[in-house]
């Protein structure tokens, strides 16, 4: 057979592979995966504490400053080049049942914090399994404004990602305060 057939069928075998991919890109959760998560005690923030740098972050898109909504800043949290999080195991609501989150080590490629006037309302992860070739993007999301981030979404709004636009503002921001 020739090089070029052989090769030919080589990629026939590896593009229509009957086989189930067993990698799991994203978050495990168990009995099925959903895209709004919701945990009363609220959904820890790994990668805050131990930043080396948290800065305004400036979106330029080809060369044009992106114009965030009013009121709407973004800062960066920098780490080191190799930077794991931790995401332990969590039990949340999704319509209502109750789930659980099995525990995840990622690589964390971008850590960004969305404020409105000042106040912080999301927190977007850019984030790289170890295990699998993709990556996960999420945000977790004060829902109420306690300080308690009980909403996680996925997909986020990551800027590595390509996706500039903030999270959608929660309603307890868009309330004027008396």
């Amino acid at each position: 057979m020739a090089r070029w057939q052989k090769f030919a069928l080589v990629a026939f075998i590896a593009c229509s592979n009957p086989f189930p991919s067993f990698g799991q890109c994203g978050f495990a959760i168990e009995p099925t995966a959903a895209t709004h998560w919701y945990r009363e005690d609220g959904w820890q923030l790994p990668g805050l504490d131990d930043a080396k740098a948290v800065g305004p972050l400036h979106l330029i898109i080809n060369d044009v400053p992106e114009v965030l909504p009013e009121g709407i800043t973004v800062s960066i949290f920098v780490h080191e080049d190799d930077y794991r999080v931790q995401f332990p195991e969590a039990i949340f609501e999704d319509n209502s049942a109750h789930e659980k989150m099995l525990p995840r080590s990622f690589h964390l490629k971008q850590l960004v914090r969305w404020e409105m006037y000042g106040t912080p309302y999301a927190y977007s992860y850019y984030l790289l399994p170890y295990d699998v070739a993709c990556i996960a993007t999420v945000d977790i999301i004060d829902d109420r404004g306690d300080g308690k981030f009980r909403l996680m979404t996925s997909p986020g709004h990551s800027i590595m990602a390509r996706n500039p636009a903030p999270p959608p503002v929660p309603e307890w921001l868009k309330k004027p305060k008396s």
